[in-house]
């Protein structure tokens, strides 16, 4: 006979071991995700099958999975066929609303706005803003007459047009996306192929989603856009129109991610572009990121930012800065190695970027990071930026703490700070900007790598101004 305590264990066990597992709906290519989503309760798993699935827009409930099987790509694009030839151009017929979203383009990218890409064998085209501007290579939409025109002959390639605005949206909770390839989305300025909270602006935010394992590409705009408490991680983020990750929220994770050649649409990236960019963010953690030939800031955090951490990344060949830490306040870089960043073509000043740059921020903490041949090392920019209209805090660039990093540097300036006249001598002998410990390898030893109450200094000069 089996006493009263074992037999209780024995049937709790077997009830454990009977409950059926969580659903799990699959989904082939020809399938409605969101159709899936709408019969099903909250916290349901969704297996995608392998195979491309067009034009997908999901908005999910709470605590839903999205899987991938190897191979299953959610695609925004459309195929297009049928081209004829018209005079110096190739011809399709397409119909597509015409929207165009805010945002500056740089200079030889006048229709960076414009979220439709054309493809040709999954290469983007530049989009031209008149037909005339096709003689400059690309394509042309015209929306009025329902065409597409392209500078090339088609025939033999595979042309998509991107069409769909987002794959995934919305501001239920708790979501997990795993596992996908998710490309070629449509998405106007501040729309991400990934968008945590509801598409439309002023959407309400969605809380802690967490983006992992997915390969994210050819997307007009962002490629995830974060909501508030939002996990990214090991993704590959590459060849997205504007930035790899980016947008607002508070608790974010941005961790193991590839962040890569983001910003093919050509937006300026002065004003916004890159690897990745937050604004307005609150407890941000970027770590152990790969993020490499970006056509702007590597890695950066800017407009009140607060307690950031930027550690264990890895940054290459990026455009103004592998880490650029803008109008913010309060910030912890350590341990990063950054290596040829910075710098705009032909332009190599302070103001043009560097391995880490500052620029009017304060309480910022740099220290044992690697830094080798950048357009400068670690420089700071103190510039009237005025006071922050969330916070009423100034913008000033007090409590620079650099040290124990080291920093080779063939030209450029290895560390410094260059003020405007109206805050010298302040932000030099009263703001508690300070280097310290840290380890130069310079070209030449006599030169002037170093920049310090708004003159180029020796090395000599660096150290008997309170430096290391």
């Amino acid at each position: 006979m089996i006493p009263t305590r074992l037999a209780g264990l024995l049937l709790l066990t077997s009830m454990l071991y009977s409950q059926p597992s969580a659903r799990q709906v699959p989904i082939a290519p020809a399938e409605s995700i969101q159709a899936a989503v709408d019969g099903n309760p909250p916290g349901t798993t969704f297996l995608i099958r392998t195979g491309v699935h067009r034009f997908q827009s999901v908005q999910p409930k709470a605590s839903d999975t999205f899987v991938g099987e190897p191979g299953a790509i959610l695609s925004g694009a459309r195929e297009l066929t049928g081209f004829q030839r018209e005079g110096r151009w190739w011809v399709a017929s397409v119909r597509v609303e015409r929207i165009e979203s805010k945002g500056e383009c740089g200079p030889d990218s006048p229709g960076c706005t414009l979220p439709e890409d054309l493809f040709v064998d999954n290469v983007p085209r530049r989009r031209q803003v008149t037909l005339e501007g096709l003689a400059r290579g690309g394509w042309y939409l015209d929306n009025g007459a329902g065409k597409a025109y392209l500078s090339e002959d088609p025939q033999g390639h595979r042309v998509e047009m991107s069409q769909t605005r987002y794959a995934f949206a919305g501001d239920a909770p708790n979501v997990t996306i795993r596992g996908l390839t998710i490309e070629k989305y449509a998405g106007p300025t501040g729309l991400g192929a990934i968008h945590g909270g509801l598409p439309a602006p002023g959407g309400r935010r969605s809380q802690n989603w967490t983006v992992e394992d997915n390969e994210i590409r050819w997307n007009h705009d962002v490629g995830i856009w974060v909501g508030q408490g939002m996990r990214v991680l090991k993704n590959r983020l590459h060849h997205n129109g504007h930035m790899g990750v980016g947008g607002t929220g508070r608790h974010l994770v941005v961790d193991g991610n590839e962040i890569a050649y983001n910003n093919y649409a050509g937006y300026d990236y002065h004003w916004a572009a890159g690897g990745a960019k937050f604004v307005l963010s609150e407890d941000l953690q970027i770590r152990n990121n790969y993020v490499h030939h970006n056509e702007g800031p590597g890695l950066w955090a800017d407009i009140d930012c607060d307690n950031v951490l930027f550690e264990h990344n890895r940054t290459n060949d990026n455009k103004v800065a592998g880490i650029f830490f803008e109008i913010s306040f309060g910030a912890i870089i350590r341990d990063n190695v950054i290596h040829n960043d910075g710098g705009n073509p032909g332009r190599n000043g302070m103001d043009q970027g560097a391995g880490i740059l500052l620029n009017t921020s304060s309480n910022a903490e740099i220290y044992r990071n690697d830094i080798r041949n950048c357009v400068n090392g670690i420089v700071g920019i103190q510039s009237d930026r005025g006071t922050s209209r969330w916070t009423n805090r100034t913008y000033v660039l007090k409590n620079m703490y650099v040290h124990d990093n080291t920093i080779a540097q063939q030209s450029g300036f290895a560390a410094g700070i260059r003020s405007a006249p109206v805050y010298a001598p302040a932000v030099f002998s009263e703001w508690n900007n300070r280097f310290e410990n840290n380890a130069y390898e310079l070209r030449d030893g006599s030169g002037r790598f170093f920049f310090w109450d708004n003159k180029p200094r020796t090395g000599a000069e660096w150290k008997s101004s309170g430096h290391q």
